[in-house]
């Protein structure tokens, strides 16, 4: 499992994701495959989308979640979360190694927010994120320094802060840059590269970028490099569109 950062900055959701996977052989293999340019951040009509953990997991959870989105006007992320998990036991995944963290964007009656599912050996929580604050997700043993932690959160600015949106731009990527690295410095299943999601919280346009080299090119959600003068990706909020809450407001943490 490795490093996912789902921030809300007030009028805007960051969804960021190194580049590294970690595949096992087998659910009793000591030697496991790491894949170091795997992309976790994923648009869709909603925003983007993010998993760490259990990568067949993860996989499942995105079917389902896009399943279910398409035939039904309300989306039980709970159920689709259960659901993803019993069919990992089904296919012979022991419970305990099952486990991850998806962090999503979805459209509520006031802005778009940004939601975290937490699948763990035993539970399963949904929790949002609150503004001005982040959610990590690692593995406990491999999670950041919690001096660091609060350190990139209290950095965090709202727009109002900056002239344009291409300075707050500038800025958060200089901060996840700066974070990415530090980690990857002393952990080797964390990336330098990244990829992260900018949405603006009330109207839905959505930035997306990719940062192999700590500054990335800027394109839109679509995919399609982004010409200077085209203009970022609208996502339209549907009012039909709903979660069931837990009542956590806890950040999302693997066991």
């Amino acid at each position: 499992m490795t490093l996912i950062i789902a921030a809300d900055v007030q009028d805007h959701l960051i969804l960021a994701g190194d580049h590294c996977a970690v595949l096992s052989r087998g659910s009793n293999a000591t030697e496991h495959v790491i894949i170091r340019n795997c992309q976790k951040i994923y648009s869709w009509k909603y925003g983007a989308i993010a998993g760490s953990g259990d990568v067949v997991l993860m996989v499942v959870f995105l079917r389902l979640f896009l399943l279910h989105e398409r035939q039904n006007a309300r989306v039980d992320v709970l159920q689709i979360a259960s659901e993803a998990k019993a069919a990992r036991i089904r296919a012979g995944s022991p419970p305990g190694e099952c486990v991850g963290n998806i962090f999503f964007t979805l459209p509520a009656s006031d802005g778009f927010q940004m939601h975290g599912v937490y699948i763990g050996e035993h539970r399963i929580r949904l929790e949002t994120v609150d503004p001005i604050s982040t959610c990590f997700s690692m593995q406990e043993q491999r999670s950041p320094d919690r001096t660091a932690c609060n350190a990139f959160n209290g950095r965090l600015r709202p727009a109002l802060f900056f002239s344009d949106t291409r300075a707050f731009d500038t800025h958060h990527l200089d901060l996840l840059r700066r974070f990415f690295e530090c980690q990857s410095a002393m952990d080797d299943r964390v990336t330098c590269s990244f990829d992260v999601m900018f949405l603006d919280k009330r109207t839905g346009v959505g930035r997306f970028w990719t940062a192999p080299d700590g500054m990335g090119r800027r394109v839109s959600l679509g995919g399609e490099l982004e010409s200077a003068g085209e203009r970022p990706v609208q996502r339209k909020r549907p009012e039909a569109l709903f979660c069931r809450y837990s009542g956590l407001s806890k950040p999302c943490r693997a066991e």
